[in-house]
């Protein structure tokens, strides 16, 4: 059985961002770059180039005018912003090759994108700073189980048809060791991402436990989570009337009355982005 450490250590290519990506990232970090030079990096990707273009023109952003190149792209949204959209649309293209009778990748993407926009949503009812990190760990939430199913599909295996009432991640941890939050962690880790989206992603399961400067973050994570459960594709073994406990809202810092507008952004702003990430 591979460690948690080796599972990631040894994920060589599988699991790895497109090199364009720490390319664009590097050269976003260099205090001298101009949007000319960051442009030519991303236009040397042409399906980057696609994605980033057909995202900024989609109502998720809402720009009045055609965004017709990646420069001008670049100068509405700003390095932050951009990272986040570039890490986006390479993010939703990594994996590839993962048995299909262990998991639909239409249906994984789709929950973890309904995740990410509620998360963003959230993010701005509680008026946080760098509400696109958010929506990355959103996005990103539960990518550690990707990685379990390409590198230990027999054990996968095992977790999703043992017999039990525990939740998926606490099957894992009892027959694997670890758990797809903690591999997730570890992964964005890898990916050099700042630490608190790894540690948003790695606690979102159990946010208690987050080290106190991310704690915020995972509680946020947590609750995107649970109203996708609940609300976005509905999670079969939720009771029919099974609600959000009210101190998970408050403890991510929000009040549970905002639900139906969360509920009503979230969906606007997934059909805005559906189309553009995961066509």
């Amino acid at each position: 059985m591979l460690s948690l450490e080796k599972l990631v250590e040894k994920s060589s290519s599988l699991g790895t961002l497109p090199a364009i990506v720490f390319r664009v990232f590097e050269v976003m970090d260099d205090p001298n770059s101009t949007a000319t030079m960051i442009g030519r990096i991303v236009n040397d990707d042409p399906a980057l180039t696609a994605r980033l273009l057909k995202l900024v023109n989609s109502p998720f952003y809402g720009f009045a005018a055609k965004v017709d190149t990646v420069y001008r792209a670049i100068a509405l949204l700003g390095h932050r912003e951009l990272r986040s959209v570039v890490l986006a649309a390479s993010a939703v293209k990594v994996f590839d090759g993962i048995p299909t009778e262990l998991v639909s990748m239409p249906v994984f993407w789709k929950r973890s994108l309904y995740t990410a926009v509620v998360a963003r949503v959230l993010a701005a009812y509680r008026r946080d700073r760098e509400i696109e990190r958010y929506f990355i760990a959103g996005l990103l939430h539960d990518i550690g189980s990707l990685l379990m199913y390409l590198r230990l599909p027999d054990e996968m295996t095992q977790v999703l048809q043992q017999e039990s009432d525990a939740p998926v991640w606490q099957r894992e941890s009892d027959i694997i060791g670890y758990n797809h939050a903690e591999v997730g962690g570890l992964l964005l880790k890898k990916w050099s991402l700042p630490p608190i989206l790894c540690q948003a992603v790695e606690f979102h399961l159990y946010p208690e436990k987050a080290p106190k400067d991310s704690r915020d973050a995972a509680w946020l994570i947590h609750l995107a989570n649970q109203i996708q459960r609940y609300h976005g594709e509905r999670d079969p073994q939720l009771a029919a009337d099974a609600e959000i406990d009210t101190a998970i809202w408050e403890s991510a810092g929000l009040g549970a009355e905002i639900l139906p507008q969360v509920l009503e952004k979230a969906g606007q702003q997934f059909e805005a982005s559906r189309d553009a990430l995961l066509s």
